[in-house]
């Protein structure tokens, strides 16, 4: 899954995220990419259940589209 959260601006940010998503899916793969002001999470959450996570640290976050770039999780067949 990946998240737009425009309000990331820094590894403390990017540290508060990943901190309240390994908080509900330890095992979760989280990755943060600070210059798009993305996050991808692969584990045992949906998107509701990650979207409660990262607004609990304090942050906005709306799911990314299908087709926003690199991360994402289109196939790319449709294009």
């Amino acid at each position: 899954m990946l998240f737009e959260v425009p309000a990331i601006h820094d590894a403390q940010c990017a540290a508060k995220i990943t901190d309240a998503l390994l908080a509900q899916d330890l095992g979760a793969s989280v990755q943060v990419q600070i210059e798009q002001r993305r996050v991808r999470v692969e584990g045992r959450l949906n998107a509701e259940q990650a979207l409660a996570a990262i607004r609990g640290a304090g942050f906005a976050a709306t799911e990314a589209g299908p087709h926003s770039g690199p991360g994402s999780t289109c196939c790319g067949g449709c294009a």
